[in-house]
């Protein structure tokens, strides 16, 4: 096993919220958000309690968890994937326990010498984590290069005290936990080519055509009928995430700074993230991180 720098943050139960700290939205034509921090710690041990963060895999980039959802109840889930684990948090921020996944594997020594980068190679890895009708669903991969093929999805079931059960990989699955499609009030929205939204009139096909300023990668519904769009932008640090009427006015804009994944966007219509603390002498630098937190942006 190649050494690990492990990185954490202390769940600590005091924290609470901190207070509103900034306004992300200053328009007044347009819905504002504010942004409250659940938790905020610095590197950690991987003891009961704390939230083990990733590791090193080479000198300097470190591979973050990168996953973050939210079930109905308001309880949050990071998906810790190189320790094995989905964390579960209260609405708070408060640790409530963890959920051992088999998500992640080294590869051996003989495994290693078969490939290019073998010092980075994992047979099992999963990076991100869907979660529909408060069920859980974790993409398995036999690696994480662009070629990697699916070897497995697993399931947590939330409502029968967080089952866990692997299943074979499946495009239906696949397609109903990220669907390319969503329905809203007599429409459907279509996330096409990263770019381009499209708003369809299932009544009179008539098409709504939204270009989009950067690569999304998720879409969402509220429970009010609003759609939201999100990404991940590794190159600029940050995640953006836009909301749109069913009809395609757009309401908000939300830049997530120095954020590890795409945002989860709950059915409240607030907005949950995973971030790094920035080292204050080289805030630009994944490798010069003080920590982690969790974020949520709640409209005003």
């Amino acid at each position: 096993m190649y050494n690990k720098a492990l990185f954490g943050i202390v769940l600590f139960c005091s924290i609470g919220l901190s207070g509103l700290l900034a306004k992300v939205n200053a328009e007044s034509s347009r819905d504002k958000y504010i942004k409250k921090e659940l938790v905020k710690a610095k590197f950690w041990g991987a003891k009961k309690g704390e939230l083990t963060l990733g590791f090193r895999m080479w000198e300097g980039e470190p591979d973050y968890p990168k996953s973050i959802v939210a079930d109905t109840a308001g309880r949050i889930y990071i998906l810790d994937h190189l320790n094995n684990r989905v964390v579960v948090c209260d609405s708070t921020g408060k640790y409530l326990r963890e959920i051992p996944v088999n998500v992640y594997r080294e590869a051996t020594l003989e495994e290693m010498k078969k490939k290019m980068n073998g010092l980075a190679f994992p047979t099992l890895y999963a990076s991100e984590m869907f979660i529909k009708d408060n069920v859980i669903y974790i993409p398995v991969k036999n690696g994480f290069f662009v070629d990697s093929k699916l070897v497995k999805i697993i399931k947590i079931d939330i409502s029968k005290g967080w089952k866990v059960k692997e299943e074979k990989p499946s495009k239906n699955i696949l397609n109903k936990i990220n669907p390319k499609v969503i329905r809203v009030k007599g429409k459907e929205v279509r996330l096409e080519g990263g770019k381009t939204l499209k708003i369809i009139d299932n009544k009179t096909k008539e098409e709504k055509i939204i270009n989009l300023p950067e690569d999304m990668m998720r879409s969402f519904i509220d429970r009010e009928g609003n759609i939201y769009v999100t990404n991940h932008n590794y190159n600029y640090e940050h995640s953006l995430v836009i909301k749109y009427t069913s009809d395609g006015k757009e309401l908000a804009t939300i830049e997530i700074p120095f954020s590890v994944g795409t945002p989860f966007v709950r059915e409240n219509g607030e907005i949950v993230a995973l971030c790094r603390i920035p080292a204050a002498d080289a805030p630009e630098f994944p490798s010069s991180s003080e920590g982690m937190k969790i974020v949520i942006y709640r409209e005003e």
